[in-house]
């Protein structure tokens, strides 16, 4: 096989596994285990490489079941898939050996981290998924599925999975992926009702999605001020930093909702919610090390 032929299997696949997307979901379960302040060991390689392939298996496992649809979004069209670049057999059989691998890589920490990815393909492409085309509320199974990572950090670190802290990082991370959520169906409502998906567009307008978008943004951000009940110890001078990250994180989230008139305003929101989420993780890393 030569170079040109690597470079293009190479990128087909990058697209099919959705790299960036798969990797944030490893950075989420990898935040769980060092927020047990256990220190870098082998279990910390299989659980980012595990989770890595698992979330990678389950999109394309989801480009899939999508495909059909998916040909019909000029936001998705040019995926591998409805683009004839890869055929359902074979992206099939990768997402066949991700899973695999992933599950392996995983097993190694334990029976409980293995269990919690395979309980995530279940809600991710046999509930969530399917609910798609059904309900807007699918959005709730997509949303435990986010959840559900940083446990799978803090069990392989050997750690009980009702722990207070535990518990903590995985409701912040199923209350974000609401507004990331719903953030998308402002700017892609209409193609995701044309591709047969059910989308929140059709209840409400532009501005009352941003309006719930942005009161959500709130919640989530205030929940994080719930940490005494989680108990969590703060220095002052972190918990300073916090309540300024917070409130940083409102101000601009309200400014690219409401106060920018112009098309990448929507995006701007999009970045700054993913942004303010790999933050709060780097936070909570940082001060269970110095804990």
């Amino acid at each position: 096989m030569d170079k040109n032929n690597i470079r293009i299997y190479s990128n087909i696949l990058i697209r099919l596994t959705r790299i960036r997307l798969s990797l944030m979901v490893a950075i989420s379960a990898t935040t769980g285990y060092f927020l047990t302040g256990s220190t870098p060991s082998v279990a910390v390689l299989f659980l980012f490489s595990g989770v890595f392939l698992l979330a990678a298996g389950t999109t394309v496992l989801n480009q899939i079941q999508e495909s059909r649809r998916d040909g019909l979004m000029k936001r998705t069209k040019h995926r591998p898939i409805p683009a004839g670049e890869i055929s359902r057999f074979e992206a099939s059989v990768v997402s066949l050996i991700l899973l695999a691998a992933g599950t392996f890589l995983l097993s190694l920490n334990g029976w409980l981290p293995m269990v919690l990815g395979l309980s995530n393909i279940v809600f991710y492409n046999f509930i969530y998924t399917p609910l798609k085309t059904r309900s807007w509320l699918a959005i709730i199974p997509g949303a435990v599925v986010g959840g559900v990572p940083p446990l799978m950090g803090w069990t392989s670190a050997g750690f009980y999975i009702f722990h207070p802290h535990a518990m903590f990082v995985a409701i912040f991370v199923f209350l974000w992926q609401i507004p990331h959520f719903w953030l998308l169906m402002i700017k892609y409502g209409k193609e995701y009702e044309m591709a047969g998906f059910s989308s929140i567009s059709k209840t409400l307008n532009e501005g009352q999605i941003k309006s719930v978008v942005f009161y959500w943004g709130v919640i989530t951000s205030l929940f994080l001020m719930l940490f005494p009940f989680f108990e969590f110890n703060f220095k002052p001078l972190l918990l300073t930093l916090l309540v300024g990250l917070n409130f940083m994180f409102i101000l601009l989230f309200h400014r690219f909702l409401f106060g920018e008139k112009n098309s990448k305003t929507i995006h701007k929101a999009f970045i700054l919610i993913n942004t303010y989420a790999l933050l709060v993780f780097l936070f909570l890393v940082f001060n269970a090390m110095i804990s």
